[in-house]
């Protein structure tokens, strides 16, 4: 409401001036002109209050004429308004503008109107962002637990939220999505053990190199006169086997903190927003992840050290009590020897190998890379290889078992295990983390306090009763990425590929002619072992 005297130009009225700046539209703004008996001009203050000359200022919702007592007039109300009515009476203005737009009583009708409409029209949004509030707070409080009094109430509580987090947050994890974004672990540790036998072959395929033969003819030529002649020099055998041990010990030693890391990255995602309503569950959850963390290490020592002393064993003695490495050696002695009894060189390299049920393409490739060599170098080289192809049957094996078990089939279990016997171990544990402390008192008192005056202003405004959901948030970020760590793939990146081994021609004979072939190339065979055998990746 602007208010002016009749006697001033209402264009030079700074008031009005500021309402059109802050109301362009007029809906919120109505004249008052006082002092109607001062008007120089009766005619153009009734065409102010007709606004239907374009020269006049305009409002939306009209002007109102008064006249109104001076502070000099003693009079009371009563004979005010009198006067007010006498002087209209006899006003232009009441006959050709009509009394909706003079007298005081024309303005209290007016100011009532608008604000009824005013009324009208706010009172719903009102009504709707004090539901909005009310239900806003009634499900905070509704998400506050109860009061927990006595610590058995305190512990039942505590291992239903512990059997809550394994069974719905943690194994959720190790299965695939539904929308097919992530993978299952199973399928995670198999694409590992992959690359694992990858790198392993190409370990397997330094034996045919003519740098590996050279090597072992050093060896040999070291310790010529130290042993019996005829004889495999028992410390250069031991060497060599070491040095293959060596590098499949460094192979499994990243396999197996490349597995666990992935594991624990994965347990340790901090993507729990669907529970973040849930205050006693996270209060737990950090203590909950400390477990976590400090299973999953400790499995992963544990195996570190079973795998380790296994390479150890093997280092001390070479174990050769095997039937796997007796029968590959006596296969090679065979085949040396029948190649002895040929004396034509083109014969000697075309003899054909007897497949046996174990044999694969390897055992073809280290045959034919020996063949022009001395028989020391032979021996000593498909030793080796042997004793190697033993050690990698049985070792991944078992490693591919073991890591199996411990970075997905025995993680849950273990977990709900160490958090199972965490109040046995730390007796006052739960009572200090779920007894409510000042800060939970507080904030409900609070809440309950907003309730009460949301609910009265409900009241008043007619309105019903709804709930909503609460907002707490819970935000907690552990660094699992570290590029400081070896990995498989940049192993296998950081690994030469050997030269491909000599390929003899192959030649057939028949009754008649004799025809000699270029030789066709041998790709190698993945190894093949059980619990390793590759299989299509499901995705």
């Amino acid at each position: 409401m602007r208010c002016t005297t009749a006697n001033v130009d209402i264009a030079t009225v700074e008031s009005f001036t500021l309402a059109r700046e802050y109301d362009p539209t007029g809906i919120r703004t109505i004249g008052v002109i006082t002092k109607s008996d001062l008007a120089p001009n009766q005619d153009a203050l009734v065409q102010q209050l007709l606004m239907s000359q374009p020269d006049v200022f305009q409002l939306t919702l009209g002007f109102i004429a008064v006249r109104n007592r001076s502070t000099d007039e003693k009079i009371n109300l009563t004979n005010a308004h009198i006067r007010e009515i006498e002087f209209f009476s006899n006003h232009p203005a009441s006959s050709l503008v009509g009394w909706h737009c003079v007298g005081i009583n024309a303005l209290i009708n007016r100011l009532a109107v608008l604000y009824s409409d005013r009324v009208k029209e706010i009172f719903p949004k009102l009504q709707k962002e004090v539901h909005i509030k009310l239900k806003d707070i009634r499900e905070q409080l509704s998400k506050f637990p109860l009061d927990l009094d006595t610590p058995s109430a305190r512990l039942a509580k505590y291992h239903e939220l512990a059997e809550f987090y394994v069974e719905n947050i943690l194994k959720v994890r190790f299965s695939a999505s539904v929308d097919g974004q992530t993978t299952s672990m199973s399928n995670t540790l198999h694409i590992k053990f992959e690359k694992y036998i990858n790198i392993i072959r190409r370990h397997t395929e330094e034996l045919f190199t003519d740098t590996y033969r050279k090597k072992v003819s050093t060896a040999i030529s070291a310790c010529i006169g130290e042993q019996l002649p005829n004889f495999l020099p028992h410390p250069v055998l031991k060497r060599l086997i070491c040095e293959k041990l060596d590098q499949l010990w460094t192979t499994t030693d990243i396999l197996i903190n490349d597995c666990f890391r992935t594991v624990l990255k994965l347990l340790m995602d901090n993507n729990n927003n669907q529970y973040k309503d849930d205050i006693l569950l996270m209060k737990l959850i950090p203590t909950f992840r400390t477990i976590v963390d400090l299973y999953l290490n400790e499995k992963k020592q544990i195996i570190h050290k079973q795998l380790h002393e296994m390479i150890r064993l093997e280092k001390h003695d070479p174990y050769t009590i095997d039937s796997f490495y007796i029968n590959k050696t006596r296969r090679f002695q065979r085949y040396l020897a029948e190649s002895k009894s040929n004396n034509n060189a083109e014969e000697k390299k075309s003899l054909p190998l007897k497949k046996e049920y174990d044999d694969d393409d390897d055992d073809e490739l280290m045959f034919k890379s020996i063949l022009n060599v001395d028989q020391a170098v032979q021996e000593m080289t498909y030793s080796v290889y042997s004793y190697w192809r033993l050690l990698t049957k049985r070792f991944m094996d078992y490693t591919a078992l073991t890591l199996r078990a411990a970075c997905d089939f025995d993680v849950c279990p273990g977990v709900q295990e160490r958090l199972r016997h965490l109040p046995i171990e730390q007796y006052d544990f739960v009572d200090s983390c779920l007894a409510e402390d000042v800060f939970t008192k507080t904030k409900r008192k609070q809440l309950q306090q907003t309730k009460e005056r949301l609910e009265k202003v409900d009241a008043i405004l007619g309105g019903h009763n709804t709930t909503n959901f609460a907002n707490h948030t819970f935000i907690e970020a552990i660094s699992m990425e570290d590029d400081s760590f070896m990995t498989l793939d940049k192993l296998a990146q950081s690994i030469t590929p050997p030269p491909p081994p000599p390929r003899p021609p192959i030649t057939t004979t028949t009754s008649d002619t004799v025809t000699t072939m270029s030789s066709v190339p041998l790709v190698p065979k993945p190894v093949v072992s059980n619990g390793l055998q590759s299989t299509p990746v499901r995705k």
